[in-house]
């Protein structure tokens, strides 16, 4: 026997002992779960009387709204719940003028499969890449299905969260009547923020602005390109879809579109490959394979160059700029840094550029009565600006006071995005920027402020907390984390971390079946252990959809 062959026996009987060793552990973690389960439910029949219901008020009644209503009331709490407009939903319901955040064209910029509610499918007969119209429609269906509109009080604005010794007062008054308006109030134990991150836009300032004789807006104010036919517009920034999104829209009416851009972009189809682009390699199999990610970046590579282009060439090759070799090298292919530099492209912006549609430019330099002068000295005359810069992080458009009586704030620097840095009972959903699915990421967050506010998981103290939350960035754009990394890191904070390797061939010996359904599972699901694995969900829709 030669020594390649004793080394491979050597290694192969260390694998199979080290497995036999998780498995005996998995099997001793079960029977204590189970004798702890015992011990809890035996002191619970000793109890004399059953404790009071926990009142939570949730602000909010978009997508993270609704889903904290629905977690809470699945943990017993009793839930105040507050909406500004008069209709649940969110961002994502049509609205004209100034109170919408949506355009016409709007679809979401991940597949429907990564949206969705595990607990609430979407329906088989969607496309890929659902409308507004069609999200509005299933956030609307599911607060009917679990019955969430009698707790809300709609048309109603909240002012302030007052923290005292004994929990928080939420003063609230009718929305739009203004600061005479009566107002109200009720004492609750615990505050979900539930407003997302997309509360006050990010506009730059240039030398000249003031004296520009055309319109300058934000994207949250575009609603069609219906008022901008004919018109030469300029789109500042490529966003994570919204600039792409736009600049294509306005592209096919307005007399001249020019896209703005002041460092490379990577710009991600919808598609790659016939499949949704987060559809490769996003099972949560593939946490286990090394060098998975260089898996993915050929196979993304390979496909846009080849499939993707629809004939006209690389997109350099019009103007379309990317990050450079050593920029990208310097991020030593991290993923979170790439998705920075990454828009998803809502048709294919490459094609109108090569067709003159839209036009491509780089940093600006300054605005003039007229238009626009760019870094490299040329000058473009506009009738529209339009920002895709993004929001900022703080929470100053939430248009609510945070705080102890005399201490209320406006501005929040959370802490891990969700939890009030030194006040008990208070936090926020989906004030981070995740890029993927917003949606996965508000579940795991409300599943994490659900499990807190029940008393089953602690946080660190508030000199830890305020020292981390001094440290979170402004702007959204500076703290850009991948959706399947921030489901991850909830877990964590649960104490439910991703198994490693050996404890996962321990709990394929124990529990074949229920590591099979983790491993097939989507890595943003928000099921974080093998356990909970033991029954799949089901993909029926549970509503009739008229669209």
């Amino acid at each position: 026997m030669d020594s390649w062959t004793l080394a491979l026996i050597v290694v192969v009987g260390l694998l199979l002992f080290l497995t036999l060793i998780s498995s005996v552990l998995e099997l001793v973690r079960g029977d204590t779960t189970k004798t702890a389960g015992g011990r809890s439910a035996a002191g619970a029949q000793d109890e004399e009387a059953p404790a009071q219901r926990k009142v939570v008020a949730v602000i909010g009644g978009g997508l993270s709204g609704l889903v904290c209503c629905k977690r809470f009331l699945d943990e017993g709490f009793e839930v105040v719940a507050f909406e500004r407009s008069d209709q649940l939903g969110g961002v994502w319901v049509w609205r004209p003028g100034s109170d919408g955040k949506t355009y016409a064209s709007l679809r979401a910029n991940v597949h429907k499969e990564r949206l969705q509610l595990e607990y609430f499918p979407m329906p088989k007969s969607w496309a890929r890449y659902p409308s507004h119209w069609q999200l509005a429609e299933y956030l609307a269906a599911f607060a009917k299905h679990f019955d969430l509109p009698r707790l809300y009080r709609m048309s109603t604005e909240v002012t302030s969260c007052r923290h005292d010794d004994d929990g928080w007062t939420v003063s609230y008054r009718c929305a739009g009547a203004g600061e005479e308006a009566e107002e109200r109030s009720v004492r609750v134990d615990a505050v979900a923020m539930c407003v997302g991150q997309a509360c006050e836009p990010f506009a730059p300032t240039y030398p000249g602005q003031e004296t520009f004789r055309g319109r300058i807006m934000h994207t949250v104010e575009y609603r069609g390109q219906a008022e901008f036919q004919g018109k030469r517009v300029l789109v500042v920034g490529a966003g994570a879809a919204s600039g792409t999104d736009i600049a294509q829209d306005l592209s096919f009416g307005a007399k001249q579109v020019f896209l703005s851009v002041r460092r490379g972009i990577i710009l991600l189809p919808r598609f790659l490959g016939g499949k949704p682009n987060a559809e490769w390699f996003e099972r949560t199999f593939w946490n286990y394979v090394p060098l998975s990610w260089l898996f993915r970046l050929v196979t993304m590579c390979v496909s846009m160059m080849n499939t993707e282009t629809f004939g006209t060439g690389s997109a350099e090759k019009h103007g379309i700029k990317g990050p450079s070799v050593m920029d990208t090298v310097r991020t030593r292919l991290d993923e979170c840094k790439l998705s920075d530099w990454t828009c998803t492209d809502c048709c294919n912006l490459t094609q109108r550029v090569a067709m003159g549609a839209i036009r491509m430019k780089g940093a600006i330099e300054r605005f003039e009565e007229t238009g626009v002068r760019f870094q490299d000295g040329s000058f473009e005359e506009v009738d529209a600006v339009i920002w895709a810069t993004g929001f900022k992080r703080d929470c100053t458009g939430l248009g609510c006071n945070v705080g102890r009586q005399g201490e209320e704030t406006k501005k929040l620097r959370l802490w891990r995005s969700v939890w009030h840095p030194s006040l008990p009972n208070f936090a926020c959903c989906l004030q981070t920027h995740p890029y993927g699915s917003h949606w996965a990421v508000a579940d795991a967050e409300v599943r994490w402020i659900a499990s807190v506010f029940a008393g089953r998981v602690a946080l660190p103290d508030a000199k830890r907390r305020e020292k981390e939350a001094a440290e979170v960035a402004e702007h959204q754009s500076q703290d850009t984390v991948l959706d399947t990394v921030e489901v991850a890191r909830v877990a964590k904070n649960m104490g439910m971390p991703r198994p490693g390797y050996f404890r996962l061939l321990g709990l394929l010996v124990v529990k074949p079946r229920r590591t099979l359904r983790f491993l097939r599972q989507l890595k943003t699901s928000r099921r974080f252990s093998v356990d909970e694995c033991a029954e799949p969900f089901s993909d029926t829709c549970l509503y009739e959809t008229a669209l």
